[in-house]
């Protein structure tokens, strides 16, 4: 495994643990990252503030790494991002009240991993699924 996996496996312990503190020995401090509900955010404490959006929405959220893909500095995760909307989700219209419904999200995360810590991260994941599965969209009519 390389140093770039082993930073991204902590990441995901990380996660799973909602240990927002882990983030500033994982990250750099200008990180760069770029997602599709938040756009482009630079620093760690951007991105630390993204998650703990999402942990306050969905406090039983979990990745789930389904493929990996190492090349160099450069670490491609293929997987599920898995919860329940148990409660309210920021969002630039305003809270989002919980809805209770539970949700299967693929995603795929690219890290870019210098001196043992992600330098730059592109997030990549289907926004109006995401929405669509919490209720918050209509139903495409059957055809």
């Amino acid at each position: 495994m390389s140093d770039a996996r082993a930073v991204l496996d902590r990441f995901c312990a990380a996660s799973h643990a909602a240990d927002m503190d882990a983030m500033p020995g994982l990250f750099e401090w200008d990180v760069v990252t770029v997602e599709p509900a938040g756009g482009e955010m630079r620093g760690v404490d951007a991105f630390a503030g993204s998650l703990r959006i999402f942990n306050r929405a969905a406090p039983d959220a979990k990745l789930k790494v389904v493929r990996a893909i190492e090349s160099g500095d450069t670490v491609v995760i293929e997987g599920t991002y898995t919860g329940t909307h148990r409660g309210p989700l920021a969002s630039p219209q305003g809270e989002i009240p919980p809805s209770g419904r539970a949700f299967v999200l693929p995603y795929v995360d690219m890290f870019e991993v210098r001196d043992g810590r992600v330098a730059t991260h592109h997030v990549y994941y289907h926004q109006m699924s995401f929405l669509g599965q919490l209720g918050l969209l209509p139903q495409p009519a059957a055809g």
